[in-house]
């Protein structure tokens, strides 16, 4: 090869990476930057509900995050109390209250919202599984990939990690057809 050819071939091939590299970062240059590629999700949610019947649970994805929404019925708001340390002992009136109200007041300046129950089933302390509702040894949630069995209230009772369901901050709407749930604290799927 004469040396006139190669320095044709040396430059070509220097302006063809210098090509390259100005149309790399000619393109770079139109995409947004990362403030400006961030996009405002919502982190507030509003779910309808009106059709929950007692004792039902749904599982619901928003922006990644999964969430539970348990109706508890009658048994499920006793033994909910129950966990909670509450005496109930046979109390009718106390009975009564529990199976009409969706909240009680258990102590002066302490009132409980016990029939609905809004949670992030991924256990956070595990491998991120999803625990599935109404399930499990106690009737709570159980995680089937690390063998964790949660009580009625999300809280760990059985297995090998120590980390609790994450409930979730939530409002009922006035006439109770929709529930309102904030995920900007919760765990994401990735």
């Amino acid at each position: 090869m004469k040396k006139s050819n190669f320095l044709y071939y040396a430059a070509g091939g220097w302006l063809f990476l210098a090509v390259m590299a100005g149309v790399y970062f000619l393109f770079q240059a139109t995409l947004p930057s990362a403030d400006v590629a961030r996009v405002s999700r919502p982190t507030v949610y509003t779910l309808d509900v009106e059709n929950f019947e007692p004792g039902q649970s749904a599982t619901f994805r928003l922006d990644q995050v999964p969430v539970v929404i348990w109706r508890r019925d009658f048994k499920q708001k006793v033994q909910a109390l129950e966990l909670l340390g509450v005496e109930i002992n046979g109390n009718a009136n106390f009975l009564e209250e529990v199976r009409v109200n969706e909240e009680i007041e258990i102590e002066p300046d302490r009132v409980l919202r016990f029939e609905w129950f809004v949670v992030s089933p991924i256990n956070t302390g595990g491998h991120g599984c999803i625990a599935l509702p109404d399930a499990g040894d106690l009737g709570g949630f159980y995680d089937p990939c690390q063998d964790v069995h949660f009580d009625l209230w999300g809280r760990v009772r059985k297995g090998p990690t120590n980390m609790d369901l994450q409930v979730l901050p939530w409002s009922i709407s006035d006439d109770s057809s929709a529930i309102i749930v904030d995920v900007s604290n919760a765990p994401r799927l990735e």
